[in-house]
C-alpha cells in the first residue's frame, strides 16, 4: 500500500470515530513523553532538550508501531503562557501550551522539574505546582486577569521575569522567542517526517477548564479547596471573568473545520483539555463551580465546530450523569480510572470514548494478558464507536514493554474490526 494511501487510510479512521461514526476498524492514537526515549536507547533529558533526538527517537517508534495517531509531548502544563499572550500575539501563544525543558532553561519557572537539571537525566519531569496568588489578590484578579498575571503571576512564577522591565527581564524575552521558534520549527519538522511514513494530522486548539486554571496554576489545589469554603463568591466571580477568556483563547488556538480542511486535509479539529480537579470535589461542589463553567466552554468550542477532546484524569464516576448536559457527540473523553464501561452505561454514545489498558499491564503484563484484556475491552466497548488509547492514565509510559505495545495493535486488528 502507497504512503499517501496509508495515511489517508488512518485519517479516514480518526475523521470518522471523531463524528461519532463507526470506521473500518477502531483507531489507535498513541501518546507519550518517554517511551520513545527508551526505545531508541537515549535519555530522558536528550529526549526533552534535544531535538534532533527527540525528532529521530520519534520517528523510529513510529515507523516500527502501527499507530493510526503518533504524538510525543515533551512539556508539562503551561497554559497560563497561552492566555497571557494570545491576544496580543495567538501565533506565537499556541506554542507556549507546554513547558518545556529548555523553556524551563531561560525562564527559570518555580513549578517544575526536569531530569539532568533538578533530577536524575532518566526520571520524568515532574509539575509540582505552587501558591502563585494570595487569597487576598483575588479581587485584583478578578478586576483584570491578564493584567494580574502579566504584573503579578509571571513574575512570581519565573525566576528570570521577576524585575518587570529590567535589562534581565528584556533579554530573557527576546531568548524565550527565540527558543519558542526552535521548538515550533521541530514540531513541523517532526509532523513532516510523520506525514512522510504515512501518518495524519489532527490540528488541535488549546481549552481548560477555569476552576482547574485557578487550581493548577494560581492558587494550587489546596488553596482553592479551602478557598470553596472561606471565599465561595471570590472564586465564582473567578471562574465566571475567566470563562470567556479560555473560550477565546480556544478559538484563538484553533481553527475552523475549513481552513483545517485545506490545511490538513481534514475537517476535524480537537480543542484539548486535562481535567484535575474532579476526583476532589464532591458533586455538590462541582456542579457548582466546576461543571457549569466548563460546560459552557464545551458548548462555544462545540459551536465553533470544533470537538473537545479531554482528558478526564483521576475518577469521574461521581459527575458522570453531568455528560449528559455536553454538547452531544462533540466530546471525546479519555477516562483515567473510571470503567468506560460505566461511562457508556451512564452517558451512552452522547461522548466518544478513548480509552485503553493502563500502564501497569503495559509495564508489568505480557502480551498474552494485554491482548485478553483488549479482546474484552473491544467486546463491550467497540459498538457505537472507540478509540483505543493505550496507557489511559497519561499515554505511554517510558518503561511500557515494546512487546507489550505491540499487543495492542495486534489485538485491535483480531477483534477491532466492524
Amino acid at each position: 500500500m502507497e504512503v499517501e494511501e496509508v495515511r489517508r487510510e488512518r485519517l479516514e479512521r480518526l475523521e470518522a470515530f471523531s463524528k461519532g461514526k463507526e470506521p473500518d476498524r477502531v483507531p489507535i492514537y498513541a501518546s507519550s513523553m518517554l517511551f520513545p526515549a527508551k526505545y531508541a536507547g537515549i535519555t530522558a533529558k536528550e529526549m526533552l532538550f534535544d531535538y534532533q533526538k527527540y525528532r529521530e527517537a520519534v520517528i523510529k517508534v513510529a515507523k516500527d508501531f502501527d499507530f493510526d495517531l503518533f504524538r510525543a509531548n515533551t512539556g508539562l502544563e503551561g497554559i497560563i503562557f497561552v492566555l497571557a499572550f494570545v491576544k496580543s500575539a495567538p501565533d506565537i501563544a499556541k506554542s507556549l501550551r507546554f513547558l518545556t525543558g529548555p523553556f524551563h532553561q531561560i525562564i527559570g519557572d518555580v513549578f517544575t522539574k526536569w531530569p539532568g537539571i533538578e533530577l536524575d537525566v532518566n526520571a520524568h519531569p515532574q509539575f509540582i505546582g505552587k501558591e502563585i496568588m494570595k487569597r487576598e489578590e483575588y479581587d485584583e484578579f478578578i478586576r483584570d486577569p491578564i493584567g494580574y498575571i502579566h504584573r503579578v503571576a509571571l513574575p512570581r512564577i519565573c525566576r528570570n521575569l521577576s524585575n518587570l522591565g529590567s535589562l534581565d527581564y528584556h533579554t530573557t524575552l527576546l531568548k524565550y522567542g527565540a527558543e519558542i521558534y526552535k521548538s515550533s520549527m521541530n514540531v513541523m519538522a517532526t509532523a513532516e517526517e510523520l506525514k512522510k511514513i504515512g501518518y495524519p494530522s489532527i490540528p488541535t486548539s488549546w481549552g481548560y477548564a477555569p476552576l482547574d486554571f485557578i487550581a493548577d496554576l494560581l492558587r494550587d489545589i489546596k488553596g482553592v479547596s479551602l478557598d470553596l469554603y472561606k471565599v465561595p463568591d471570590k472564586v465564582k466571580a473567578a471562574v465566571e471573568v475567566l470563562t470567556p477568556l479560555i473560550i477565546e483563547m480556544a478559538e484563538k488556538t484553533g481553527m475552523s473545520p475549513e481552513t483545517a480542511k485545506k490545511l490538513f486535509g481534514t475537517d476535524v479539529v480537537w480543542c484539548f483539555y486535562p481535567l484535575h480537579m474532579t476526583e476532589y470535589l464532591n458533586p455538590k461542589l462541582y456542579n457548582e463551580f466546576y461543571w457549569p463553567y466548563l460546560n459552557r466552554v464545551f458548548q462555544k468550542v462545540a459551536e465553533m465546530g470544533m470537538i473537545n477532546f479531554v482528558l478526564f484524569e483521576g475518577r469521574h464516576d461521581a459527575h458522570l450523569e453531568t455528560l449528559l448536559e455536553a454538547p452531544k457527540k462533540k466530546v471525546i473523553g479519555v477516562f483515567e480510572k473510571t470503567d468506560p464501561r460505566k461511562v457508556r452505561e451512564v452517558v451512552g454514545d452522547r461522548i466518544m470514548i478513548a480509552t485503553g489498558p493502563p500502564n501497569s499491564l503495559l509495564i508489568s503484563g505480557t502480551p498474552q494478558k494485554v491482548e485478553e484484556y483488549m479482546k474484552k475491552l473491544l467486546e463491550d466497548c467497540k459498538e457505537g464507536g472507540l478509540m483505543i488509547y493505550p496507557g489511559a492514565d497519561g499515554g505511554i509510559s517510558r518503561d511500557a514493554k515494546p512487546e507489550n505495545v505491540r499487543a495492542v495493535i495486534e489485538a485491535v486488528k483480531k477483534y477491532g474490526r466492524y
